[in-house]
């Protein structure tokens, strides 16, 4: 038989007081992230139902969740956001619900157009949304606003809208970050990259435009001297992704410093390393493994990780105890990040 654990079992495991695990399992009063993030992975650990502990009504109707991601292959950042979501949604296990994604291309302001279109379609309690294109998800979410329908959005804030809360790093401030630490290693004298993805009918998403800024901002602060040169690559089609990156290293020959502001930075790593390019130093997110092992061969120098998982758990509960509990969280949290090295890797849990 499986081992029942009490608070103050869970609160030994995670090192933080049982008032403190209190408050998390019942969402009450406000805990730092550390602590937060030190409970749900002990409770993770542990499968620990939420949902015991959860009052549902005697009459309570079954609740229909819709997500809307981009799409993904396995063990990438959206998928470690979708397995928070379902993490999150298994510790509800006393409530009926109805689970349903919707994806859409990134890459393609078409694709999430039509996604958007197709999820109005649907009758649905409550929506999570990983946005990608502004003017579309301003849209979107003012059609929600409208329904009555509350949202939640990950990985990004966005303005001009009313969710019932986001749950992301600071866009402007990673971006900072990110500029922050490849300054310390760039070579004195040498240029900077800033790749952008190429997409279909907008020049950038949301959080990577955001992080952009806040790059930018901190050399102009700090760096005004360092000439900034901005590239872009072709994520569906590697042919032509390696034109353009021919094309921009021959016109550009005094680069040292390259920053990727989505996760996709071993499409440049893999271009430098099978260039012998090690001497251009690059700082992108996400554990991927396709990062990681460019990460470990020192063509990556810096991968920034933004907790996905913790972010989809989150998103979840908070809908969840909303709808069932009418608990207001916070609409603004900031999530933390971590900054990850090639000497540390091998230790970190995503």
């Amino acid at each position: 038989m499986a081992k029942k654990y009490r608070i103050k079992d869970i609160a030994a495991l995670a090192g933080v007081s049982v008032g403190t695990v209190d408050r998390v399992i019942h969402n009450r009063g406000d805990v730092s992230s550390d602590s937060r993030i030190k409970i749900e992975k002990v409770l993770a650990e542990i499968n620990y139902s939420h949902g015991q502990h959860t009052a549902v009504p005697e009459n309570a109707k079954q609740i229909k969740l819709l997500m809307i991601l981009p799409q993904h292959t396995d063990g990438d950042y959206w998928a470690l956001i979708e397995k928070g979501i379902g993490d999150a949604i298994r510790d509800f296990t006393n409530i009926k619900l109805k689970i349903k994604f919707l994806y859409y291309d990134q890459f393609d302001l078409y694709s999430c157009r039509k996604i958007f279109n197709e999820a109005l379609a649907y009758k649905s309690d409550a929506v999570i949304i990983g946005p990608s294109f502004y003017d579309e998800t301003v849209l979107f979410a003012s059609q929600l606003f409208m329904k009555n329908i509350p949202y939640v959005f990950v990985d990004a804030a966005v303005n001009n809208t009313k969710p019932l809360a986001f749950f992301a790093p600071h866009s402007f401030q990673t971006g900072v970050v990110q500029a922050r630490l490849l300054t310390t290693i760039l070579e004195h004298g040498k240029d900077i990259a800033l790749f952008q993805a190429k997409r279909i009918g907008d020049e950038a998403s949301i959080p990577s435009l955001s992080r952009s800024y806040g790059f930018i901002s901190y050399l102009k602060d700090n760096f005004p001297d360092i000439n900034v040169f901005s590239a872009q690559y072709d994520n569906a089609d590697k042919k032509q992704s390696w034109y353009l990156l021919d094309q921009f290293f021959q016109e550009h020959t005094n680069i040292g410093g390259a920053a990727v502001f989505n996760t996709r930075a071993y499409v440049i790593s893999e271009y430098l390393k099978m260039h012998q390019m090690n001497h251009v130093k690059l700082i992108g997110y996400g554990t991927d493994k396709k990062n990681i092992d460019d990460l470990k061969e020192g063509y990556i120098s810096f991968i920034i990780s933004e907790r996905p998982h913790h972010q989809g758990y989150r998103a979840v509960r908070t809908i969840l105890e909303y709808l069932l509990s009418n608990k207001v969280t916070n609409v603004e949290n900031y999530t933390p990040i971590d900054i990850l090295i090639k000497e540390t890797i091998d230790f970190y849990a995503v």
